[in-house]
Order: C-alpha cells, then structure tokens, then sequence
C-alpha cells in the first residue's frame, strides 16, 4: 500500500515530460512535420532534452538565479504532490486550503525569477507574464476554493467549471497566452538568461505546471458531477489529464497569435464577466 500511494505521487514527475513528448509529436503529425522517429523516442524525447540540458556545464549570472529557480521547482513539485494527496484523500482541508497557497505562490516565483535575470528581453516577458496572471488568477484561484469547500448547485458549477478551464489553459503558456515566452519574437523572454542544467530545472517546472493544471480540471470535472473519489478514481483522474493535456495542445494549434495589450485585457474582460453571471446564478439559487 505504502508503496503505491508513493507511486502515485511521483506520478507527475514521471509522466508530465512524456505528455510533452506526445504533445509534440501530434503537433508535428497534424503540421505534416517530421517528429522525433521511433515510438521510444517520441514518448521519451523530452526526457531526453531535459537529460542533455543537465550535461552540459552549469553557467549562472548569479546565485539569487540559482535559488529562485530551484525554489520555483520546489514550489510546483509540492503543489503537484499535495494535488495527489487531495486526490486519494478528498476530505483534509489542511491540504486543500496549501494546495491552493502553493498554486499560487509557485507562479509568484516564476515572475520573481524573470525579474531577478535584470536582462530587457526578460523584463518585457516578465511584465507581460505579470498581466496574464493578473487577468486569470484573481479570478482561477477563488473560483478553484468554491469548488474544493463549498456544494454549489448545478448552475454555479457549471460556470465555476468555464472559468477554471479556461484559467488552466491560459495559466499553461499556450498560444495565444505564451506572450511571456513568444520565442521567435523577443528570442525566448524570461529564460533567455537561462542554459543548460538550469533551463532544464525551467522546462522541467513547465512540464509538471501543465501536468497539474490538466490534473486540477480532471478533478474538477469529477468533482462537480458529484464522481465519488476513492482510490481506483485515481486512474480515471490520470487517463482524464492526459485527454485534457493532448485536447488543450490541439487547441493551441487551432488558435492564432495576439496581440501583447489585446490577450490580456481580453482575457480580463471575459473573467469579468463570466465572475459577474456567476455572483448572479449565486444569488438566485442561494436559499
């Protein structure tokens, strides 16, 4: 028993580098692009990526960078494991209210180590990062707490349930919301200080951050529809995320670039509204 409740909370840091391996490689399908060859290769090349980037030398502009981003991986990794345990044991509110606390303040660290780089190309992806979160959290994270304590009724649920995908979405840097990154424009922003083994901390703190955005919705899903969580929901909760994993990736490819001062403001507009409809369906259906 001991040993499979540890399995599953390594379960994201196993799989969540895989699912961009797969991700990858039905983006280069559907694109017509020539992908990683070789069904071990396109399961595991992220993997491999993150490996090579970890052989090559250490090279730091500072040691503040070396702690921030470490502490950046410590912070989603806890975030990811108290998300497994609120999974197997959907009753401890001490875990939901630090799962909540740690969500939040891993992507405070994401920005605190953007602007700790002091490099131009990383502040402009820093303060562009700055308002996406700005549009989306305020409105994801105590959207995120009504589900996890409060039984709302069906139509709060229902509206509850937009605003947390689309806030998953967003929140996992996908296009049209990857402004703080946008490589091929601003010659990868926020991690362009970043080389070898501290860009694979980078990438791999992307890849477990997506894996637990696409775990929150699983959860939330089942959750909403009153799914009974016990052990063997788990794997239904697993088989779930990597649906939503691969579903959001094609999204992004259906999607077209915007503007930076038009995704954000949108966004904040569309959270506005959709935070508005909800306080209203609250008030007429609250007895």
């Amino acid at each position: 028993m001991l040993i499979s409740i540890l399995l599953i909370l390594l379960l994201p840091f196993l799989l969540a580098p895989i699912y961009d391996s797969i991700e990858r490689k039905v983006k280069s399908l559907i694109q017509s692009r020539v992908g990683p060859r070789g069904f071990i290769r396109s399961l595991l090349q992220s993997w491999f990526d993150i490996a090579k980037l970890f052989s090559k030398e250490l090279v730091i502009t500072g040691y503040g960078i070396l702690i921030i981003t470490m502490l950046e991986l410590f912070l989603i990794a806890s975030t990811a494991i108290l998300l497994q345990i609120l999974i197997l044991f959907n009753n401890l509110i001490v875990v939901k209210t630090l799962f909540i606390v740690f969500l939040s303040i891993s992507t405070a660290f994401f920005i605190t180590r953007s602007i700790a780089l002091n490099n131009p190309f990383a502040s402009i992806g820093v303060f562009r990062e700055f308002h996406i979160v700005l549009s989306t959290e305020s409105f994801f994270l105590p959207s995120l707490a009504t589900v996890l304590f409060i039984n709302a009724s069906l139509p709060l649920k229902l509206m509850l349930l937009i605003i947390i995908a689309l806030s998953c979405y967003v929140l996992s840097s996908r296009i049209p919301f990857d402004i703080a990154e946008a490589e091929p424009e601003i010659a990868s922003g926020v991690n362009i200080e970043l080389s070898g083994p501290l860009l694979g901390v980078a990438m791999y703190s992307l890849h477990i951050k997506r894996y637990v955005l696409s775990e929150v919705l699983s959860y939330v899903l089942l959750k909403l529809f009153n799914v009974h969580l016990e052990l063997y929901t788990f794997f239904v909760i697993t088989l779930l995320t990597f649906i939503i994993w691969i579903t959001t990736s094609i999204i992004s490819i259906i999607l077209a670039r915007t503007r930076v001062d038009i995704g954000p403001a949108t966004m904040l507009k569309t959270m506005i509204i959709l935070m508005i409809l909800t306080l209203l369906i609250y008030m007429l259906t609250v007895k």
